[in-house]
């Protein structure tokens, strides 16, 4: 016998539990797309009228109209969900409209200001209406086609429950994990150092095509072919020299502050202005620049090899306004191709790095470090890439900015329907990456631990015992895997606490809303 298609009408509980669900997953997936990469940073003395200059109020340009239909789309589902938590109140049809477009223009106009005034994202009017609109068509979806929906997932809930016992459910899930492991391995290979281009010359000061000047000064740069230790960081920034700090895993060094030192490789002067000299270091600007004579293939090629590198800059800004970025130091061909680039925007100090991940220009994200060029004084700044982790030492060892590029970051990175152009290193970001990554991972595994919280297996004597074994064993088996399947990945007892917090969380969850959960889908209809 054919089940009938549901009436919405005569379930309102039913139907308010399933779009409040809709709603919340909706928020989620419309915060996370506009809030992205969370690198949340509200500098002193910002002002509502500088957060309403942030705006673009553009709305018949090209570049405004193009992302209108991805932003109407990203609205739709929190729009169906309100759509039917009113029809569920019996709200009639133009009413329910309205409320929701006012709802999603308001919602969408907050994270807009989010973003002026604490995200390196451009906010546009045009987004707004856009998102705004996109609230409205999902109402108007739900009143018009909310019963076919909801029939078809009913149809295809009920082809699903057959496999929701506990012993087929955790053979999905030992696949499901096991897909994420080899997600993860080629995740982590994204972030080496390969596909380097050997051709790339050294520059100091500019960029090949000498349209991204930097005015300064510029006491000191060296380049390892290795992460710096703890240890020789703190050297480092003490000032010992770089060549017994570094030893033999120098590939570039040049002390321009102390006369007599070994630089290598050559540079030569450009631009056709005078380079001066002085006990501070040389003096760089638009009029006179260094390069290195040729390629710095050995430079590159060792880089790339180890996937490591430490870079090491004493420099002072002449100019808090530049931008571009302007380049202290690049290894590259154009403004489009690097291998590696260190530049300043504004008070920022700019990080690329060509891999898989970031691209040709290394800008998917590049790296930001705020507030680094606050005044003309000298900065002693220290990065180390070891295959995982950026860290920036600044002034002291004590003084550090660093993301950890996990999978958990590589993941989101990759997945994130915009070009991500640029993030700032902070506690935070990587924090929010890796708790929705350990959320999507560990899930099904947390469902499946519910599905034994049933009374029949809940009473058994070994049951809390065996509760305890399915959050504590994953979470230690899952970081030692990829201990030692991936290059360089840490080990660390917070990770493995973060997975067992998560499992119970979601596993409580689950066992607390079980019921409620199992009354979204209807019983199987009588034969």
């Amino acid at each position: 016998m054919r089940a009938a298609h549901p009436d919405l009408t005569k379930g309102p509980d039913r139907l308010k539990r399933r779009s409040w669900l809709v709603v919340w997953a909706g928020l989620l997936l419309v915060v996370y797309a506009t809030l992205f990469p969370f690198d949340f940073f509200v500098q002193s003395g910002t002002s509502w009228r500088e957060v309403w200059r942030g705006f673009d109020w553009t709305l018949t340009e090209a570049y405004a109209l193009a992302d209108i239909p991805q932003n109407i789309l990203l609205f739709m589902p929190f729009g169906f969900g309100l759509g039917g938590v009113l029809l569920a109140r019996r709200w009639r049809f133009w009413p329910a409209w309205g409320l929701t477009l006012w709802v999603g223009l308001g919602l969408s106009g907050l994270l807009e200001v989010v973003q002026a005034a604490a995200l390196l994202r451009f906010p546009a009017a045009a987004d707004v209406l856009a998102n705004g609109l996109g609230t409205a068509v999902g109402c108007a979806m739900f009143y018009g086609w909310g019963r076919r929906i909801w029939a078809g997932v009913d149809w295809l809930a009920q082809r699903i429950r057959p496999y929701l016992t506990p012993r087929r459910f955790l053979v999905i899930c030992l696949l499901y994990l096991a897909a994420w492991w080899v997600l993860s391995i080629w995740l982590q290979t994204t972030t080496r150092l390969s596909h380097w281009d050997n051709q790339f010359p050294l520059i100091v000061g500019n960029e090949q095509t000498q349209d991204r000047p930097w005015r300064g000064t510029l006491a000191r740069l060296y380049l390892a072919d290795r992460a710096f230790t703890a240890d020789e960081v703190a050297r480092g920034l003490a000032g010992e020299s770089a060549l017994s700090v570094g030893g033999g895993s120098l590939g570039a060094n040049y002390d321009f502050a102390t006369a007599g030192e070994t630089n290598f490789p050559p540079l030569v002067t450009q631009g056709g202005g005078a380079i001066m000299i002085t006990p501070d270091g040389v003096a760089l600007s638009e009029d006179g620049w260094l390069a290195s004579d040729g390629a710095v293939t050995a430079v590159s090629q060792a880089l790339s090899t180890t996937s490591q590198f430490t870079l090491g800059l004493t420099a002072a800004s002449g100019n808090l306004a530049q931008d571009g970025p302007a380049r202290l130091m690049s290894i590259s061909g154009d403004p489009y191709q690097r291998n590696l680039t260190v530049g300043q925007e504004g008070t920022a100090l700019v990080l690329r790095f060509r891999t898989p991940l970031t691209g040709e220009n290394g800008r998917t994200p590049e790296l930001i470090i705020p507030g680094v060029f606050t005044d003309g004084a000298m900065r002693e700044i220290l990065v180390t890439y070891d295959g995982t982790a950026v860290r920036l030492s600044l002034d002291a060892p004590t003084n550090v900015y660093a993301i950890e590029l996990v999978p958990a970051v590589a993941l989101f990175i990759k997945t994130f329907p915009k070009e991500v152009g640029q993030m700032r290193l902070s506690r935070g970001n990587t924090a929010v990456f890796r708790l929705l990554y350990t959320i999507c991972l560990f899930l099904p595994w947390a469902y499946w631990l519910a599905l034994l919280d049933q009374p029949k297996h809940s009473r058994h004597p070994w049951f809390v015992f065996g509760l305890m074994v399915g959050v504590v064993l994953p979470a230690v088996v899952w970081e030692t895997l990829l201990h030692f399947s991936l290059r360089n990945y840490p080990w660390r007892p917070v990770y493995v606490m973060l997975n067992g917090v998560i499992i119970t969380a979601v596993f409580l969850l689950f066992s607390w809303r079980q019921q409620r959960l199992v009354g979204l889908i209807p019983p199987m209809p009588a034969k």
